[in-house]
């Protein structure tokens, strides 16, 4: 066993909409505003999850035990913002029909830095954004309570994903405007489950008859059909939105 001593914790209130139980607001002890207040601080070992800022490399190499990092994405593959949301919209172009997690030491970089561990799951046709995170997140899980004492005792063996590979695919996920849902049926569709994350986030939407309508591959949370491309992959137009006063910043 490994005696551990917290003596930062950097956290923020989630919004009172999070579709989440447990907090690290709520249930971490000696809190901080910022990243910034740990330089004064001695500390040995660092965890970053789910992070909002970029922390600055001479913060990252001060613990002698290095800093960690969980993200959503297998291999560091794809890297930025939203991934459940970039892995369906590439799944269908790159034939990558497969998700995961990572878990691994930051650098400088982009969700960059050595890897610990990593566990993939698969990504069907029928899958949304919302399905896919909560297929990663019970396999981010596992790899923290398998791999934080390890890590603690010794310095493990690292991997890197390969050269070319990853796609930074940084950026504020925002609604996506289809201009004509019936051009590609099946992209439409892809793209309609790629932002669908249960209405906690604008979902896709197309104009018709001059109007914004939002979408939904979700027949219970949808109304009337539009697209049909089969009897299980269906386009349905949704005002389930927004289905709270907040809608929570945080990403997938």
């Amino acid at each position: 066993m490994v005696n551990v001593e917290i003596v930062g914790c950097v956290v923020k209130k989630p919004s009172e909409n999070a579709w989440w139980k447990d907090d690290p607001y709520y249930l971490a002890t000696e809190n901080i505003v910022s990243h910034e207040d740990l330089h004064a601080i001695n500390f040995d070992f660092g965890v970053s999850i789910n992070y909002w800022k970029i922390i600055e490399p001479t913060l990252i190499i001060k613990p002698s035990l290095g800093f960690i990092n969980i993200h959503h994405s297998y291999m560091l593959s794809l890297r930025g913002r939203d991934m459940t949301t970039n892995a369906i919209l590439e799944a269908r172009k790159s034939n990558r029909w497969y998700h995961g997690t990572t878990l691994h030491y930051t650098d400088d970089g982009l969700d960059t830095g050595p890897i610990i561990a990593t566990e993939s799951c698969p990504i069907t046709e029928y899958d949304t954004a919302w399905s896919l995170f909560n297929k990663v997140e019970p396999l981010a899980q596992h790899m923290v309570d398998l791999w934080l004492p390890r890590i603690l005792s010794a310095r493990p063996p690292v991997s890197y994903p390969e050269a070319m590979q990853p796609l930074n695919l940084r950026s504020d996920l925002s609604r996506k405007n289809i201009e004509d849902i019936y051009f590609d049926p099946l992209l439409t569709y892809d793209i309609v489950r790629a932002y669908d994350f249960n209405g906690y986030f604008e979902p896709a939407s197309s104009t018709i008859n001059n109007k914004i309508i939002y979408l939904t591959t979700n027949g219970e949370q949808g109304e009337d059909l539009l697209l049909e491309i089969d009897t299980k992959r269906r386009v349905y137009k949704t005002t389930n939105w927004p289905h709270r006063d907040t809608v929570p910043s945080n990403g997938n």
